[in-house]
């Protein structure tokens, strides 16, 4: 690893932190092409550079070579997950989450991933399930208990979903996420349906 060459996927992902796509790709396909490092996870990161590009087809292939030299890699179902998502492909997306955690049953983010496009196909449920687990694995992931009060919510568990969403605010979740005006908005809101649900005689739900 002394020639200068050596250095082309670690400089692509300086250069993909950095937010320049094209110059990351470029690198990453000369390190592809010279065999050096670990080309697995390099085509993972060249998925994600081109994923940034907005070529989503060219990003899934890249990560489809990742996986044909490494079918248990739970980075690339991961990221090819996220570009199914923004496919708006979230049935494709939940089975890729899905992958990552059978390879890796404690991944935290493959949950909350996967809780996220649940959400999309309005299998709350199952969100909460996901964002439950997230959060059992990783307690400080703020962003969960925001997405889980939501998905509570819309189960009518209104108890349940003030506590996630007003913890989320008083852990700083709010100003971390620059979302705290309208999560304070979305909370009275749900304090109001709460009540209306309430005073309605023989109604079970909101309790």
């Amino acid at each position: 690893m002394s020639q200068p060459e050596a250095g082309y996927a670690e400089r692509g992902l300086r250069l993909l932190e950095a937010g320049d796509y094209a110059g990351a790709v470029a690198l990453f396909d000369s390190a592809i092409k010279l065999g050096l490092g670990d080309i697995a996870e390099i085509y993972v990161c060249r998925g994600e550079a081109l994923a940034a590009l907005g070529r989503w087809d060219a990003a899934v292939e890249s990560i489809n070579g990742a996986l044909e030299i490494e079918p248990y890699l739970e980075t690339a179902y991961i990221a090819r997950g996220a570009i199914r998502v923004l496919q708006r492909d979230f049935d494709s997306a939940i089975n890729d989450y899905t992958m990552a955690i059978h390879i890796q049953p404690e991944f935290e983010e493959a949950y909350f991933r996967r809780a996220l496009a649940q959400q999309e196909r309005k299998r709350q449920a199952e969100a909460e399930a996901d964002f439950t687990r997230a959060l059992a694995l990783d307690p400080s992931l703020l962003q969960a208990y925001e997405a889980r009060g939501r998905t509570r919510a819309a189960q009518f568990k209104f108890d349940e979903a003030i506590a996630d969403l007003s913890y989320y605010l008083r852990s700083g979740g709010g100003a971390q996420y620059d979302n705290h005006s309208e999560t304070q908005g979305y909370l009275l809101i749900l304090r109001a349906q709460r009540l209306f649900w309430r005073l309605i005689p023989g109604v079970g739900r909101g309790k």
